[in-house]
């Protein structure tokens, strides 16, 4: 069956991409290391409760990493894999693609499989972070509520990327050890941005030892500077969770408008800078993707008052740090989030 929708809008949100566009000039095949590699290790839950499998091939951050790495611009041959693994381990599930809308070649392939096989719908979206955040996936393609940090499966929806799709495929079906999988390398503090194929179990130090500048003091980020966590620990291994590592160069000078400096913000790390006042310039409410007002928060949090925040849907919070990211004051309003949310 055929469904697609290419006219579908985010409220709020940014065009990361757009705006700071990341070029990847090498895909390196497996690099290698002495130690002794993991292996790819996933645990379907039992298929009679999933109803619904969402593949996101429609990365909306410019350090991810990219669709056609994996597909390889061959989407209907990883579409005949995708068919395979339905058919052996939720063959009672129907299943949505979710591409970017800009990619001429998966949306155009995509639809041509799905016209002829009715478990398949597929989701032209626009490319705005957070799109791609389980939360908005679900109520996107299935128009179901559902709670961050919650697991998709109580829903009955697993939601998965393009490359774990093919490491199930290689392990269920194939019988194939999967021991490696693709990370991209980006940011200011290393030579060149690049995707690598990397052995799980291989520590992070490893990875970018000799890509990183020289003489540069670094921070390291895993999975991006918003949504992910930055790492001191570079003994850390790698592990399937582990999409992307950023390298930023530490700098010390401030940014007032992020969002409107575009060099400098690809070459610092100071995203948010000294604290100030808010401004009420609203650009955290404008730009939030679940019509949430973060500075109300800031301002209960400002007023010794943590508690009121939960009477401003503070549960409605997918964490995706914009709010922080947009504010021209450097207000570090994730963080006041997370301390309201933390309260019992």
């Amino acid at each position: 069956m055929l469904k697609t929708k290419e006219n579908i809008r985010l409220r709020g949100g940014f065009h990361l991409q757009d705006s700071f566009p990341i070029r990847f000039y090498n895909v390196m095949e497996r690099m290698t290391f002495e130690g002794q590699s993991g292996e790819f290790v996933f645990s379907i839950p039992i298929p009679e409760k999933i109803a619904h499998v969402i593949v996101n091939v429609c990365p909306t951050e410019p350090w991810a990493l990219p669709s056609w790495v994996v597909l390889e611009h061959k989407t209907a041959k990883f579409l005949n894999k995708l068919k395979a693994l339905r058919s052996h381990s939720f063959p009672d599930a129907r299943c949505y693609l979710a591409v970017n809308k800009a990619e001429n070649e998966p949306v155009v392939s995509a639809e041509d499989y799905a016209g002829d096989n009715e478990w398949l719908e597929v989701f032209a979206l626009d490319a705005k972070y957070p799109q791609d955040d389980p939360v908005l996936l679900a109520k996107t393609i299935l128009g179901i509520e559902m709670s961050f940090g919650k697991d998709p499966a109580m829903h009955g929806i697993l939601i998965l990327d393009a490359q774990t799709v093919l490491a199930l495929y290689e392990s269920g079906i194939r019988g194939q050890i999967v021991d490696s999988r693709f990370i991209a390398l980006s940011g200011s503090g290393l030579r060149e941005n690049e995707v690598v194929r990397v052995p799980l179990g291989m520590p992070i130090e490893k990875v970018i030892r000799h890509k990183a500048k020289k003489s540069v003091k670094h921070r390291v980020f895993v999975n991006g500077p918003l949504r992910g966590k930055e790492i001191t620990d570079l003994s850390q291994k790698i592990d399937w969770s582990i999409d992307n590592i950023v390298v930023l160069e530490e700098l010390n000078h401030k940014v007032l408008f992020p969002m409107l400096k575009q060099a400098e913000l690809t070459s610092t790390t100071n995203m948010l800078g000294e604290l100030r006042r808010c401004v009420f310039c609203n650009f955290c409410d404008d730009i939030c993707p679940v019509d949430l007002e973060p500075a109300l928060y800031y301002h209960a949090y400002e007023r010794r008052e943590k508690g009121k925040a939960r009477l401003f849907h503070l549960e409605k919070c997918i964490e995706c740090g914009l709010c922080s990211y947009i504010c021209p004051s450097k207000l570090e309003l994730l963080q006041i989030i997370k301390e309201c949310k933390a309260l019992k």
